[in-house]
């Protein structure tokens, strides 16, 4: 879930999000890859408020660099991405650490405009071996 939803600019509608990554050493290298789903209601209020079936962002890109520290990890790459902040080839940091509901993340993209992402895990968990 994104932290402060839409923000005060876009009435603070909440924005959830679903995060998958993989990363390992692969032959001297890095191999992975990094996956996150945000979507919105249908409807800021009322009727479809409880519906998050807009695509407000996907990013899908490859995992090119991981730095691990105790338990945190920062994972960065190039990822495609659509709606906002779209591009090709945009550069993306996603830092997060080992935990379950409550462990914050941060994903940065730095295509043509930069935004920071401040997430809150609501479900599952995130690994760092």
């Amino acid at each position: 879930m994104i932290e402060g939803g839409t923000g005060s600019a876009g009435g603070f509608v909440p924005v959830l999000t679903t995060v998958a990554f993989h990363a390992s050493s692969a032959g001297g290298g890095i191999a992975g890859s990094f996956e996150c789903l945000a979507r919105a209601p249908k409807a800021a209020t009322g009727v479809g408020s409880a519906d998050f079936t807009t695509n407000a962002m996907y990013v899908t890109g490859e995992v090119t660099s991981v730095k691990v520290s105790g338990n945190s990890i920062t994972l960065s790459g190039s990822a495609t991405i659509t709606g906002l902040g779209a591009g090709t080839g945009v550069p993306f940091t996603f830092v997060t650490q080992k935990g379950g509901p409550g462990t914050a993340a941060v994903l940065t993209t730095d295509g043509t405009t930069h935004f920071e992402f401040h997430e809150v895990l609501v479900e599952g968990s995130f690994d760092v071996n």
